[in-house]
């Protein structure tokens, strides 16, 4: 293939250098950080001789002197034109604004990075332009492949990003590891005319819809370029360049990750609200992004929509959270910069004030460690201290009479701490209606294979499944003082609803603690004694 004679054929059809390195199919960084001197290898000894037209458009995307344009000849008027592919994004004479722009952008926000990354939002007339450019090619060379050509986004990055680059002070680096992320947003004021062509190749690619149309589309211009041909895309030079009109810029999130221990028995995790009123006045999320939000100076609508909260599990609101706390993690999106150890221990102790949360310890975690963390949200095991009270005489007390002040004896704690109902069960008799099976606890920390319908508290935020849960470890002891009421130390499967295992809830769970007492029962105060998940990693995990 003769890469000379392409060249030239871009040429004179009005490419740019830059894009005539493209449709040859170059997709080598190097070439496009010094495109003039990438060319001169491809320009025969009288192009060489003629200047690029690099700096041929000034900073509004206009072709410079256009009062002589008519008397010019068509070549060195086409070579002194805005480029007829990339409508200028290539051409140096466009890029002042693009990075002035960018620097107000980064001077705005204030981000620490040394790196960035940078991406192209084009005018959708490019993708036209560049078709045609492949079939003109394509028309002249049979054996050119038009997959070959170097994408405008990938030759854009590697040119005006490396200008940028020098102009931000910063190190350009690829999108898949740098956190910054830059995008700027160009627009081509002749844009819609330009694809009105489209509807014409492929009416079906732009049918209207119910809802008012929308201008073509990057997919309704992909379907309808893949039926185009040649004639049908002949196109006019560009009377101006596309130009930015946006830049953008975000950072990859960040995540804390740690454990919070739950002090009171009025707070939710979340914010509970019903009908939009809110029930409570406080959270342990809102109490955990407070000091976060100081750090990093949020509002409190900021706030709101740049920190999420993840945790293991949740507990109810009267249920406390003790032990080595609850795992959980915030995402902070669009961050300015990463906190410090120092920072983080400011926060832990903010937190740590409010009376109702303790949070000893936080550290930065990766967003692989996240998935862990909901991962282990279905299969970790909790442990739970249950304060019980016995309601009615059991099948084996003999009181004096039916009014009898009820209370819990050694017999009762003892059929609790040795009851199991795994002896030779049919596992078939355990399978829950939402595909999970008790027997997938099985083992010989196994005491209680239970099935339970979605608790009726919980209905409105769940479906209504039977789902198959595990009871592991069950202690009772008594209390002192209170003969009616009796204490359980239980650990149980991800996902068991330790109140209705207690009192049964009318059925809906079974077996229920009713089956080992021999009585009904119920729960007074619930406290998570661990949750056993190993979190946060440890660092270099």
């Amino acid at each position: 293939m003769n890469e000379k004679a392409i060249f030239k054929l871009c040429k004179e059809e009005g490419c740019c250098d830059g894009c005539a390195l493209r449709y040859l199919g170059l997709h080598h960084p190097r070439v496009y950080e010094n495109v003039k001197e990438s060319a001169e290898k491809y320009q025969d000894e009288q192009e060489d001789q003629t200047p690029t037209e690099d700096n041929s458009t000034d900073n509004n995307g206009t072709n410079g002197d256009t009062d002589c344009a008519d008397s010019e000849p068509e070549a060195k008027r086409r070579r002194g034109a805005v480029c007829m592919s990339c409508l200028g994004l290539l051409q140096q004479g466009t890029w002042d604004d693009s990075c002035r722009m960018a620097k107000e952008m980064l001077d705005k926000k204030g981000y620490d990075c040394t790196t960035f990354a940078c991406a192209l939002s084009a005018p959708i007339a490019t993708m036209v332009r560049e078709k045609y450019m492949q079939l003109a090619i394509k028309d002249k060379f049979p054996e050119y492949d038009t997959d070959r050509v170097t994408s405008l986004k990938e030759a854009w990055k590697w040119s005006f990003g490396t200008r940028l680059a020098t102009h931000l002070a910063l190190t350009l680096d690829s999108g898949a590891v740098c956190p910054l992320l830059l995008t700027l947003h160009y627009e081509y004021p002749d844009d819609v005319q330009e694809l009105e062509v489209l509807k014409s190749i492929s009416p079906s690619s732009f049918a209207p819809h119910k809802r008012p149309a929308v201008d073509v589309t990057r997919r309704g211009a992909e379907q309808a370029l893949e039926q185009a041909t040649l004639s049908q895309l002949r196109l006019r030079a560009p009377a101006a360049a596309a130009r930015a009109v946006a830049c953008t810029a975000a950072r990859a999130p960040l995540y804390i990750g740690g454990r919070y221990i739950k002090l009171s028995r009025q707070l939710p995790q979340t914010p509970w609200l019903v009908r939009g009123q809110r029930m409570m006045e406080s959270s342990v999320q809102e109490i955990i992004f407070q000091p976060i939000a100081d750090l990093y100076k949020l509002s409190p609508e900021e706030m709101e929509h740049r920190l999420k909260f993840v945790s293991a599990g949740r507990e109810d609101v009267d249920v406390r959270c003790l032990g080595e706390g609850r795992p959980f993690a915030v995402e902070i999106s669009d961050p300015r910069r990463e906190l410090t150890k120092e920072e983080l221990a400011q926060a832990c102790e903010q937190i740590s004030t409010s009376g109702s949360v303790v949070v000893k310890n936080m550290v930065h975690v990766t967003k692989d460690d996240l998935t862990e963390l909901k991962r282990g949200e279905e299969s970790k095991c909790k442990e739970y201290e249950a304060l019980c009270i016995k309601l009615t005489h059991s099948d084996f007390d003999k009181p004096s009479s039916p009014d009898a002040p009820v209370a819990v004896t050694e017999a009762d704690i003892a059929r609790i701490n040795s009851y199991t109902n795994t002896e030779g069960m049919d596992d078939d008799n355990t399978n829950g209606t939402d595909g999970t099976d008790a027997s997938s606890a099985s083992g010989p920390d196994v005491r209680v294979r239970v099935v339970q319908k979605t608790p009726l508290r919980v209905l409105h935020r769940r479906p209504l499944l039977a789902r198959a849960r595990a009871v592991l470890a069950l202690q009772a002891h008594s209390v002192p003082d209170h003969p009616s009421l009796f204490r359980l130390s239980i650990r149980t499967s991800a996902g068991t609803y330790v109140k209705e295992w207690c009192h049964g809830e009318l059925g809906r769970t079974a077996p229920s603690l009713r089956a080992a007492l021999r009585a009904r029962a119920d729960i007074l105060q619930l406290d998570v004694a661990a949750v056993l998940l190993p979190w946060p990693p440890a660092p270099g995990h």
